[in-house]
């Protein structure tokens, strides 16, 4: 597998994005568009949080750092692709990368935690486009040191590794048709359930590890 290592504001992310010129504008908050219901909660722990809210009467979304109830920064982002318990966001020290969807894609924003200024961003899978979000599947998970996206259609599934500081891609593996019904981080393994197994990488190469049938597997 050739790896390219190419960061935020590189043209592509290991061979499976574009640039953000090519991919829209980033909105930060402006008195049109209104912040709707809330979608998920984020603790950063210290009194910090990250919120991820509807647009009202729309179908952007926002996502807010709040420390306690003050609103330290607010930005207008397309459709979060996560929703309540099924995160799609991830964030390091420095940068809280966003994943969303439009016409098609699916597609990662990078912003930087201290000001919400955009950083980048990125198309996953443009291969395999049109991509919708599959039902049931984990799309985001993180160590806060890497981000973990996994897409997927009716006959492919890949796991996705990017540098949450940088923003570069570090592996990227094909996991075949079935669909990923589970997923986590444990310590330096990446877990996914895949076909009543339970499937290990290695979180710095991808690598996997083994495969285990899980206990309510038949």
């Amino acid at each position: 597998m050739t790896r390219r290592r190419l960061g935020w504001l590189g043209p592509t992310v290991f061979g499976v994005g574009v640039a953000v010129a090519a991919l829209g504008i980033w909105y930060f908050v402006t008195a049109r568009p209104k912040a709707g219901d809330v979608i998920d909660t984020f603790d950063l722990g210290g009194g910090r949080s990250l919120v991820v809210r509807a647009e009202q009467g729309g179908s952007r979304s926002f996502v807010e750092l709040r420390a306690g109830d003050d609103v330290k920064w607010q930005a207008l982002i397309p459709h979060y692709a996560g929703s309540r318990g099924r995160p799609a966001l991830a964030w390091c020290d420095s940068v809280v990368s966003v994943r969303v969807e439009r016409d098609g894609r699916a597609e990662v924003f990078g912003l930087s935690l201290e000001n919400s200024a955009k950083v980048g961003a990125f198309r996953l899978a443009t291969e395999h486009e049109p991509i919708t979000t599959q039902p049931g599947s984990p799309i985001t998970l993180t160590d806060h040191i890497r981000s973990y996206e996994i897409v997927g259609g009716s006959d492919w599934h890949q796991a996705i590794a990017v540098d949450l500081r940088t923003g570069k891609g570090l592996w990227k593996v094909d996991l075949g048709p079935p669909p990923i019904t589970g997923g986590g981080v444990d310590r330096n393994i990446l877990w996914l359930e895949q076909a009543g197994r339970r499937r290990s990488f290695d979180v710095a190469t991808g690598r996997e590890e083994f495969v285990e049938q899980t206990s309510n597997s038949p």
